[in-house]
């Protein structure tokens, strides 16, 4: 007990320290964190350790994918959810079906069941590139495109590992999978509803903030438990909990309540974030351990994981460059008017001919919000005395000050 207390503390401390020095220099921290992990890992003194992957899985990713889902904005999820679904869903799918093919190339006896799982682990992105992505000076749009591609690519893997284990096991049945994989979404959908509102209703009626954090701890397992219980995705469920909660909150929660949650989860995800990239350094040298024991060649094992990287990268660029140039489109035909330029609107022809500004909900929104709302918001802040303009489009919500 005492022991497993200080590797705990230990790892607290390396995370936090890691933490600061990747900050410093500019570096991601879950990266420095995996090396310090391999390193650590190597040693001779140090043990194999291994950790069940149900930790990980019922664990761990619920509350990061939960907490990332509550700050992402519904408006951007609403309007790139075509794109998000496509990288999350389709990429994901399409790379494991290529890996699957190639596995069975290079792995004398595997079976396409099993070649499919073991792209389902390898197709997801990791949500580190989006972090280590916005240093380069990435569009925003991309940005929330790819952190919404991160809430939903790990739950389609996992539900597709799954039904490959199964098919391996049973037998391949193309029609079976695609049907264990809707209801896992549907049903994981549906509970993760359930499980948002339920949470806004209790955690409104809670004045304590302190208590009002408490309870959201609790969210992301309880929408991913009973979906696991059910067969579905827990991490679908977490998933679209986070977004009912993040889209309700500011209209049940009170600033300090939202403070108090923004606060405590930072510190969550700071602390999960780095315990998955230290584990994994650590569990490195067990993993070489099995390989000389199983008489793999170390050589060919990386020659071939090599090949599979290249593989994820070739099929994502052929998936990604024609999708940016159809958002770069549709950027431009909906860009309201020149950049730089404040209190732009986009005109229609009267049935006279003459020109005059588009009203709200039809082809254009203001910045302020959809609908009524933001028509208010835009009127208040033209009335005030700052200089803050509203621009309206048919392309995305924008604003200029």
């Amino acid at each position: 007990m005492d022991q497993a207390l200080t590797l705990v503390v230990l790892a607290v401390v390396a995370i936090a320290l890691v933490t600061m020095v990747g900050n410093r220099l500019g570096v991601a921290a879950p990266l420095l964190l995996l090396a310090v992990g391999g390193v650590v890992g190597l040693m001779p003194f140090v043990p194999a350790i291994e950790v069940e992957p149900e930790w990980i899985l019922a664990g761990v990713l619920p509350p990061l994918l939960y907490s990332a889902a509550v700050s992402m904005p519904a408006i951007e999820f609403r309007r790139e959810l075509r794109a998000i679904s496509g990288l999350s869903v389709v990429l994901v799918l399409a790379s494991a079906l290529v890996l699957g093919w190639f596995f069975t190339l290079v792995v004398p006896g595997l079976s396409y069941a099993w070649g499919v799982a073991l792209g389902a682990i390898m197709s997801p992105t990791d949500a580190v590139a989006t972090s280590i992505v916005k240093r380069f000076g990435i569009s925003p749009r991309v940005v929330a495109i790819l952190e919404g591609e991160g809430l939903l690519n790990d739950a389609t893997a996992l539900v597709l590992l799954r039904a490959s284990v199964a098919a391996a096991a049973t037998g391949w049945s193309v029609g079976g999978i695609a049907r264990d994989f809707a209801v896992a979404v549907v049903v994981a959908v549906a509970i993760g509803v359930v499980v948002g509102r339920v949470n806004l209703w209790l955690r409104a009626r809670t004045l304590q903030a302190s208590v009002n954090t408490a309870l959201s701890l609790a969210v992301p397992f309880a929408a991913a438990l009973p979906a696991e219980h059910l067969g579905a995705s827990g991490l679908v469920a977490a998933v679209v909990a986070g977004l009912v909660t993040g889209r309700g909150s500011p209209r049940v929660l009170s600033p300090q309540h939202r403070l108090s949650d923004a606060e405590v989860w930072r510190t969550v995800e700071v602390l999960l974030e780095g315990a998955i990239f230290l584990v994994m350094g650590l569990e490195l040298f067990g993993l070489l351990v099995d390989l000389d024991e199983d008489d793999h060649h170390l050589g060919r094992t990386i020659a071939v994981a090599a090949a599979a990287l290249a593989i994820v990268l070739l099929v994502r660029a052929a998936f990604v460059a024609p999708l940016l140039l159809a958002l770069s489109r549709r950027a431009k035909r909906g860009r309201p008017c020149a950049t730089g330029s404040t209190g732009c609107a986009s005109w229609r022809r009267t049935p006279t001919g003459s020109p005059r500004p588009s009203r709200p909900g039809r082809g254009s929104t203001p910045a302020g919000g959809a609908g009524r709302h933001g028509w208010s918001a835009c009127a208040s802040s033209r009335s005030g005395s700052s200089a803050s303009g509203c621009a309206y489009g048919a392309g995305s919500p924008t604003s200029t000050t």
